[in-house]
Order: C-alpha cells, then structure tokens, then sequence
C-alpha cells in the first residue's frame, strides 16, 4: 500500500503528516526566524530525519 513522500517523491509505507517549517538563522545584524507552512505534506522517514518539520495537529 505504498504512497509517495510529498518531499521526495519516493514510495514508501511510513509517511507521516507534517508541515514544512523554512529557518533563517540568526546573523549578527539579522534575527533569525521559522515560518511553519500551513498546509500538511506526508513525509516519509528519511525526509523527517533531514528537513526542518513539526507534526501536524502538535502546537
């Protein structure tokens, strides 16, 4: 029953739903910064592991 990771685009069984989250570290004139995406993507493990993400339906 294997769906595609929305990141990736590999076929996998353990996708979970999260949305992206883009970081703009902090420099020394510039404040860092983390924008959440609003829709949800299903990500596989690998992808969860690598990007920046927070699980959907969490604060």
């Amino acid at each position: 029953m294997g769906t595609r990771c929305e990141n990736c685009d590999r076929d996998d069984d353990d996708l979970v739903s999260v949305h992206r989250l883009y970081v703009v570290p902090e420099d020394w004139d510039t404040a860092g910064s983390v924008t959440k995406v609003d829709q949800a993507e299903r990500w596989c493990f690998s992808c969860r592991s690598l990007y920046p993400h927070e699980l959907a339906g969490r604060g």
